[in-house]
């Protein structure tokens, strides 16, 4: 027998990696999503089949056959199992959303489908034939990046290699929803409960790959001649020209350093002030711009957001996703401009190798990360938008480390998708509005250089985002989602 949380678990599962620690984790990963079970005293989970009678005040939950990982893995593209509401829930019970649940693992010998997602039994007991355990632990772990051996250019594990993408469930955070039915279950078997919902947020953040445009009078005359004979563009010549010679006098002019500035109004404009910077302190590389976090316009730019409320972080060069050694010296020095040591990042690049990125970031000292996204495709990639502590399978460990998941980056959507303005700007909003659904943390990014080309466009797309965003997080209904319910 394992205990776990509250209640016991019994398993009968000889999978190593679904180990006493990796299940109570996920148990207690779920539960705190489903509402926190303080009050459930009496309440029993059993993860197998109970070797003993159970009380009528029981959840049992099947588990996936050893090698269920591993197939998945390998199963076509589309070839879940998605079951409409009537399946899944418990009767008279709704979700938030009206869309199928998909079915990552059925309980060993359900695999044919032939049972509900879960069902209450005569006795009273309730049973889950889809075992949800498996599914949090598979997606939060992000097992897959560390046996599956696709990688991009830049080392990163791409979206297109994912489960999550190949049987079409990467726009959905499927660990939050899980949660959502867990909780359907739970109401039945303790109608007095009172689960503790979670309030939906939004999280801001940017970051500053660059200060300048035009860093050096090299870097100018470079940029000038590719507006020239490259982009056709008399008048971004004529900009560049204007600008480099105004940066010489002061840096404070160059577009990208004002786009800072510009990104804290806006949020402020429309109500947030909870953004996050996150500049960079590393020396110059192919991929790394290499400005000065001690220069002091930039110095004066952080002091500036820091008295306005506004978080600052690291966002550590390329080379870091390699060298763990150049993490700890950019981290000093950005501690050496902030006073303190605590605070989170984002990974340059989105350059993650899992689990080795979060143990690095743990003994660095960082209170979170947020890098968790795919660069070519926006979505759900550890299956939740709740911030959560990942857990190392290979150390058998949760790690000292919180991971707010990243669910879009603009640039995915600009420079990999090649979405127009308004399916930018529809694509965010579907995204924040599941990140709702399921009372978790929406979390975008848009740096400081996307206010520069197209300034009017996209700055025009952002501002209308914010609007939105931050009616949704105020509970009013968006003009997005009118205008879908019009449809």
């Amino acid at each position: 027998m394992l205990e776990l949380g509250v209640g016991c678990f019994v398993t009968n599962t000889k999978n190593k990696i679904l180990t006493n620690s990796a299940l109570t984790y996920a148990n207690t990963e779920l539960t705190r999503r489903a509402g926190g079970l303080k009050s459930l005293l009496n309440l029993q989970f059993f993860y197998g089949q109970p070797e003993a009678s159970v009380t009528s005040l029981s959840l049992i939950i099947l588990p996936v056959a050893p090698d269920a990982w591993h197939n998945l893995l390998t199963l076509p593209a589309n070839n879940l199992d998605w079951l409409p509401q009537n399946r899944v829930l418990p009767p008279g019970a709704t979700l938030p959303f009206l869309d199928p649940i998909p079915v990552l693992f059925w309980g060993a010998g359900y695999e044919d489908g032939h049972k509900p997602f879960a069902e209450r039994r005569e006795d009273g007991t309730v049973v889950f034939y889809a075992d949800i355990i498996a599914a949090t632990l598979f997606l939060l772990t992000r097992w897959e990046e560390t046996v599956v051996p696709d990688r991009d250019e830049h080392g990163r594990f791409p979206a297109t290699a994912s489960v999550a993408y190949k049987q079409g469930f990467l726009d959905r955070p499927i660990v939050d929803e899980y949660a959502l039915i867990l909780r359907a279950w739970l109401k039945v078997l303790c109608p007095n409960w009172r689960p503790e919902p979670h309030k939906f947020e939004v999280k801001l953040s940017h970051d500053v790959d660059h200060v300048q445009r035009f860093p050096n009078w090299r870097k100018g005359a470079r940029t000038l001649l590719g507006d020239v004979l490259k982009r056709h563009d008399p008048g971004l010549a004529k900009d560049s020209a204007i600008n480099t010679l105004a940066q010489i006098a002061n840096p404070r002019w160059d577009h990208y350093y004002r786009g800072i500035y510009k990104l804290a109004e806006l949020s402020k404009a429309y109500g947030f002030s909870n953004d996050a910077f996150y500049f960079m302190a590393a020396e110059p590389g192919p991929f790394d711009p290499g400005y000065d976090i001690q220069a002091p316009f930039v110095r004066e730019c952080i002091e500036t957001l820091l008295q306005e409320g506004f978080e600052i972080g690291l966002h550590p060069s390329y080379k870091t996703f390699e060298e763990p050694s150049r993490l700890l010296e950019e981290k000093a020095r950005l501690d050496a401009v902030l006073g303190y040591s605590e605070y989170g990042g984002r990974q340059h690049y989105l350059r993650v190798q899992v689990p080795d990125t979060w143990r690095h970031w743990e003994q660095a000292g960082f209170a979170y990360d947020s890098t968790m996204t795919y660069a070519d495709c926006a979505g759900f990639r550890c299956g939740t938008c709740h911030p959560f502590r990942p857990f190392d399978l290979h150390q058998n460990r949760e790690l000292d480390l919180w991971e707010i998941p990243l669910i879009v980056m603009e640039g995915t959507l600009f420079h990999y998708r090649h979405l127009t303005p308004q399916q930018v700007e529809q694509r965010i909003l579907e995204l924040a509005q599941r990140c709702s659904q399921v009372e978790g943390t929406f979390t975008l990014l848009w740096h400081n250089t996307s206010l520069y080309q197209n300034w009017t466009v996209w700055r025009t797309t952002y501002e209308r985002v914010l609007k939105q965003l931050m009616e949704l997080q105020n509970g009013q209904v968006p003009e997005f989602v009118q205008n879908v319910a019009t449809v």
